[in-house]
């Protein structure tokens, strides 16, 4: 039948913890990729929802208000749109999403899990079979398989792993390849096994090998312009994001 085209916004930071300021990513990450398996969803690309939103100027959060995730299932062509927002009171985490339906503004399904930081891959198993149902799909039990093994070959347990994944994210975001995959690093020690993990670090060392050569022409010609008596003869790398 028809596919269901979905967009995931960042979850929203209600913690009042800058240590989770970009946790959100991750959290819309994670989704995307376990969401993905089901052949009867269509996910909208992190990467091409930041791109459109940052041209727009237009705030990711449509959890508070219903109207703006509807717009921005309009801007992206999605018929559903995720949005959801997260809170910690330790050693507890409550993550609490619903789905808005496009067309009419509808909040088609809430979801609310609650439990341990230690508890964090749990978490996000409850939550996401609890949304496919907003989906307005009954999942066949191949489909339920296929989540499952999703869910557990992408699985990430360790809440400051997944901060670690997050701040990468933002990195590689604003462009700071170098200094995301190595970051990313010490991601994939701590999360070996995980799919996601290695997907993402995987598109990072690409991206990570541009930019360092890139420097390195930059500081290559920086020498020259200056023996040659030139001034500025090339920009200085650009530090590290002040948004991450």
């Amino acid at each position: 039948g028809e596919k269901r085209v979905v967009a995931v916004l960042q979850y929203d930071n209600n913690t009042g913890d800058d240590r989770y300021e970009h946790l959100g990513r991750a959290f819309s990450s994670m989704m995307i990729s376990d969401l993905s398996v089901i052949e009867r969803i269509r996910l909208v690309e992190r990467e091409r929802l930041d791109e459109l939103l940052a041209e727009l100027d237009f705030q990711q959060s449509g959890y508070v208000d219903p109207e703006s995730a509807q717009t921005v299932g309009m801007m992206l062509g999605a018929q559903y749109v995720v949005a959801g927002a997260f809170l910690t009171v330790d050693p507890d985490m409550r993550l609490d999403t619903r789905i808005a339906k496009v067309e009419t503004s509808e909040i088609v399904t809430t979801a609310e899990v609650t439990g341990q930081q230690e508890t964090l891959f749990e978490l996000q198993q409850r939550l996401a079979e609890q949304l496919v149902q907003g989906f307005e799909l009954v999942l066949t039990e191949e489909e339920q398989a296929s989540l499952a093994e999703q869910q557990e070959a992408n699985r990430i347990d360790d809440l400051e792993t997944m901060v670690k994944f997050s701040e990468a994210l933002c990195l590689l975001d604003y462009g700071a390849y170098v200094e995301a995959g190595q970051l990313m690093q010490e991601v994939q020690q701590a999360a070996p096994g995980s799919q996601l993990v290695r997907a993402t670090m995987g598109a990072m060392q690409d991206k990570a090998e541009e930019e360092a050569e890139r420097r390195l022409r930059s500081e290559a010609n920086r020498r020259i312009g200056g023996l040659l008596g030139r001034r500025n003869s090339t920009p200085e790398p650009a530090p590290r994001p002040a948004q991450c």
